[in-house]
């Protein structure tokens, strides 16, 4: 059974109480939710006693949470909704990955939780937050991580986009870098607050200054940062293919706590 809802807070008040059971591995539609963007989907199914709950804020996706059902409901569930793509825990979308599917994976990753930084060395770098004078830097830097790891399409939009992106984090003080002097080095946002966390993510260094710890001793002051804002709890998602930075976070204290698989149609369906 399938429910869709037009009521903004109606959705809410259904999805949140449920999403927060598993807070650690629901905080990207929790963040969401709590964010208030305008939805484009609301729905809620049912399998027996099982619940998941579909949001969708971007045309190029959907988010799905909750509990796996069968395969044979997962891909019926997909024929109705019939997006553009899917994000969720790897039980939930990889049905939709069945011989002759029309998806393809657009990106798998590990999904990981902090309550307690492990420090790193710390470098000689200062640590603070990104005002005026370094944005521009910033802007470079978000649109060099979406290039590398194809968090978005190459487009620009997109591009547009990022800089908005990054000039909104910098004016609600949610981005944070290390500095050579007045060199922005490394960077990465805090997003998505909840009562439950927060999601750090933008993290980026440039390739000539990789394998210094670099980013390493970034995310552990930004958690640091943040866990004395009060959040108790700070999540991240890494590329699942890349295990030096997997190993990197795990060092600091964030441990697995589920995997993601993002999917995307493939040119033929599209």
């Amino acid at each position: 059974m399938v429910t869709h809802y037009r009521d903004y807070e109606s959705f809410k008040r259904m999805a949140v109480p449920f999403l927060e059971q598993r807070s650690e591995v629901h905080q990207l539609p929790l963040g969401i939710l709590e964010r208030g963007d305008t939805p484009l989907l609301m729905a809620i199914a049912e399998e027996d006693d099982r619940k998941i709950i579909i949001l969708q804020t971007i045309e190029e996706q959907a988010i799905l949470a909750g509990d796996a059902f069968s395969d044979p409901s997962m891909r019926k569930l997909a024929r109705i909704f019939d997006c553009k793509g899917y994000v969720g825990e790897h039980a939930l979308v990889k049905p939709l990955l069945a011989p002759h599917t029309k998806y393809r994976v657009k990106m798998d990753q590990g999904m990981y939780a902090l309550h307690h930084v492990t420090r790193p060395p710390q470098l000689e770098y200062a640590f603070r937050i990104v005002d005026e004078q370094a944005v521009d830097q910033a802007v470079s830097f978000g649109w060099d991580f979406i290039c590398e790891t194809g968090a978005l399409a190459v487009t620009e939009r997109n591009r547009l986009q990022n800089e908005q992106t990054i000039r909104r984090h910098r004016s609600k003080q949610t981005l944070f870098g290390l500095f050579d002097g007045d060199r922005l080095i490394a960077m990465a946002s805090a997003s998505r607050p909840t009562t439950s966390g927060v999601t750090v993510s933008y993290v980026y260094t440039p390739p000539e200054l990789r394998g210094q710890g670099i980013a390493s001793d970034l995310v552990a002051r930004v958690c640091t940062y943040l866990l004395k804002q009060g959040y108790p709890m700070i999540t991240l998602y890494t590329d699942w293919s890349n295990p030096t930075s997997n190993k990197i976070y795990q060092a600091i204290g964030f441990q697995l706590v589920g995997r993601s698989l993002q999917i995307t149609k493939t040119d033929k369906y599209r």
